[in-house]
């Protein structure tokens, strides 16, 4: 994975790997992607995802724009009490506590609020912030293993 580290960086510091999907389309797409993650996730990416978190939560607590949706990459504990890295739609952050709704895929790949989750802080592992017009900031993870995937496509 050495390699890619060049690579993910300019794509980090250009901003070209804004994601251009509708909000589902872009969240339905990181449900999938962790999903199909390897159990150990590249650690880059959630280095990032790290030290940019607390500008996240500080933008989270002081209100966001109408229509603004605030997400979370975290790891849980599932319904049968495996942890398992997750999408969590953010309800309410107070202190170290967070609570949601875990993402789950519906039959037609859109991605919908399920179980209620509540966690701490440190169980997060990355974040992302969507506007109304679909614009995505944070998604460091999802950034990554969608770059991992369009480079493993073109060795094949």
């Amino acid at each position: 994975m050495r390699p890619l580290l060049p690579l993910f960086l300019a794509v980090l510091l250009t901003g070209a790997a804004q994601a251009q999907h509708s909000e589902s389309a872009g969240v339905a797409l990181l449900v999938e992607q962790l999903a199909q993650a390897p159990e150990t996730l590249p650690e880059l990416p959630l280095k990032e995802a790290r030290r940019t978190l607390p500008q996240a939560r500080q933008r989270y607590q002081r209100g966001l724009p109408a229509s603004t949706n605030f997400y979370l990459t975290a790891r849980v504990l599932n319904e049968t009490a495996t942890p398992e890295a997750v999408v969590i739609l953010v309800e309410r952050w107070q202190g170290s506590r967070i609570s949601g709704r875990i993402l789950r895929l519906d039959p037609n790949g859109r991605a919908t609020p399920g179980p209620a989750a509540e966690f701490e802080e440190a169980a997060v592992l990355d974040w992302v912030l969507v506007q109304p017009n679909g614009a995505e900031e944070g998604n460091y993870l999802g950034k990554f293993l969608d770059l991992e995937d369009r480079l493993a496509t073109l060795h094949d």
